[in-house]
């Protein structure tokens, strides 16, 4: 569809609309912009992408459920592969997959539930073998057992930004933890199984942190009326940019089902583990399965240096460069698996740890490890190793109660003003020290931050959709 030669036409958006009006049939299923013509993407509208060769921004077409084959691959709807569906979680309810079919005269999506539970299929983020959680069977997490004296944190500052110390050794109890950092289809099956008229794309109007910019986002409507920001988008169409159809959510292609969902929230990755039947790990857990049952080993693997074929970083790649400069499928790079088969627990993306992190304005100091003494484990009365930190949280500690702010010297800003963190470093990082956070507020994000969920352990808050 391309305008006459001299029309002017200002930023004028149709999509999908059939042109009846003007007694011109035909259905433009893309978003157009013309004004002088685009050249490059830059020039487009948020969300779009340039057609150099007919000089005009369009948005990639999303196939509908509407009996239309709006994406031209030669596939009626109710041939279509329309993703897994899980309407809801627990109470026995199994997962299946969405169909599209006439219902009434209508074409409609539905959700055709598996009859009977199956053996569990990792990374669909469906329930089959319908026990009330996501993603659970053996070959989809990992299990510790009870442990006494995992270290958390480091005396060493080159570990870390200062903010590492004081090293005290923590109790915790058992728990499992997905094998894999959660994936863009996964997120899509969440994204879908809530209620659509809840969910925009919008730049958020209240944010946590006035000081810093942020883009757009997917934004939920929860029951008390509160905006919450799920899922920061970038503005332009792409391979970590998940796709909304009417009435649901996918991955932007095949080739990306299996990449890590990342520009997550605290918020949206809290919500996405409590909807699937788990909760987000804590620090002391992360600890616990990246550097082993004392939490002193170097990488998850051991002790060998980071290579690009153990963890998906900024550096050791072609000419000193990046590995490979995006994400890597979640079960990609066996060498750098955890002795308990673990993937990506450093590089691939940074993961969302459940707790608040205390720190002074400057991060040299946490004030949440030197909340008690960094004792050493000693037998009790009863025999058993125990020290201040164990006594404490003999479950496992969840972290302080609140964030604190800290400060960017260099504009005036806050890098965060109630600030959560992630670990395990990123597919960008150039600082391979394992020590280092990311922090962030846990209302926003970036395109480096997944999560994986963890079940078990310390009781801890779980954020409902």
């Amino acid at each position: 569809m391309t305008p006459r030669s001299g029309l002017a036409l200002r930023s004028l958006g149709i999509v999908a609309v059939a042109l009846a009006a003007a007694g011109v049939g035909v259905a433009c299923n893309f978003l157009i912009k013309v004004d002088d013509g685009c050249s490059r993407d830059d020039q487009c509208p948020s969300g779009q992408v340039c057609n150099v060769r007919r000089r005009f921004c369009a948005a990639p077409v999303v196939e509908q459920c509407n009996g239309v084959d709006d994406d031209a691959d030669g596939l009626s709807d109710d041939r279509e592969s329309w993703g897994n569906c899980q309407p809801t979680v627990g109470n026995r309810m199994c997962g299946g997959q969405r169909r599209c079919q006439q219902q009434g005269g209508r074409w409609a999506l539905s959700c055709e539930i598996n009859a009977a539970e199956q053996e569990d299929i990792c990374r669909n983020g469906i329930d089959d073998n319908c026990n009330g959680v996501v993603d659970d069977g053996a070959d989809c997490v990992a299990n510790f057992g009870p442990t006494r004296g995992v270290q958390i944190g480091s005396n060493n500052p080159a570990d870390g930004e200062g903010d590492d110390a004081p090293a005290h050794q923590v109790c915790l109890t058992s728990f499992a933890l997905d094998r894999y950092e959660v994936t863009q289809r996964q997120y899509a099956v969440f994204l879908s199984a809530l209620a659509q008229e809840r969910l925009r794309i919008a730049r958020p109007t209240t944010v946590m942190n006035p000081t810093v910019t942020y883009g757009r986002y997917v934004i939920y409507r929860n029951d008390a009326g509160q905006d919450v920001n799920l899922l920061f988008l970038a503005n332009r169409p792409g391979p970590l940019v998940l796709q909304q159809g009417i009435g649901y959510w996918r991955a932007p292609g095949d080739d990306s089902e299996e990449l890590p969902v990342v520009g997550v929230t605290w918020f949206g990755a809290a919500m996405y583990c409590s909807w699937a039947g788990k909760q987000l790990p804590t620090e002391a857990e992360y600890f616990r399965a990246a550097r082993g049952e004392t939490g002193t080993r170097p990488f998850p693997w051991g002790d060998a240096a980071p290579s690009c074929e153990r963890a998906n970083i900024g550096v050791n790649g072609p000419d000193g460069g990046a590995c490979v400069g995006a994400p890597l499928p979640v079960n990609a790079l066996d060498m750098g698996r955890s002795p308990e088969g673990v993937f990506h627990l450093y590089g691939n993306a940074n993961e969302w740890m459940y707790d608040w992190l205390d720190t002074n304005p400057t991060h040299t100091a946490n004030n949440y490890y030197m909340s008690l003494p960094a004792d050493p484990l000693r037998a009790d009365d009863a025999g058993v190793r125990t020290n201040s930190w164990c006594n404490a949280h003999p479950q496992g500690p969840l972290g302080p109660t609140m964030g604190s702010p800290i400060t960017q010297p260099e504009n005036a800003g806050l890098y965060c003003q109630q600030c959560r963190f992630a670990r395990g470093r990123h597919y960008r990082t150039v600082d391979t020290r394992i020590g280092i956070r990311r922090w962030l507020d846990p209302d926003r994000s970036d395109e480096t931050v997944g999560f994986r969920c963890s079940n078990g352990g310390a009781p801890r808050m779980r954020v409902t959709p």
